[in-house]
């Protein structure tokens, strides 16, 4: 059952760091599009996101991928979110989401990161 709600989870927390990013000045990140406001956009873009971070996760698990340094499975992470970024942003015009500057797709998805790793303590290991 907890699967379901680290979903849901990461999904919030995507859509929440996606938007956080778009309200801060320096940020080069563009929500929404003739489709989509900024909310609507970071909640479909934050969808999208967790979808390629769990196609990620089931991968590596299935093929029996263990990371049991945590610098490695940080790093393996980060390269997923930065990809998961850069991937959803690529595609605009669909999920409303733009990287002006696509240099912060690591930022942000060092963010994510650091904010799955917190969801999973918090979730996971009660």
């Amino acid at each position: 059952m907890y699967n379901h709600w680290l979903y849901l989870t990461y999904w919030l927390v995507s859509a929440a760091v996606l938007l956080l990013a778009s309200i801060m000045p320096e940020v080069k990140v563009a929500l929404g599009n003739w489709r989509f406001n900024s909310i609507e956009a970071s909640i479909y873009s934050g969808f999208w996101l967790t979808f390629l971070y769990w196609v990620w996760w089931d991968f590596a698990m299935h093929r029996g991928m263990n990371y049991d340094n945590k610098i490695i499975s940080f790093l393996v992470y980060l390269v997923v979110n930065s990809a998961a970024v850069w991937i959803v942003s690529v595609f605009h015009y669909i999920f409303g989401f733009q990287l002006l500057d696509y240099s912060w797709a690591l930022a942000i998805g060092f963010v994510l990161t650091i904010a799955q790793s917190v969801v999973w303590r918090i979730i996971v290991q009660r």
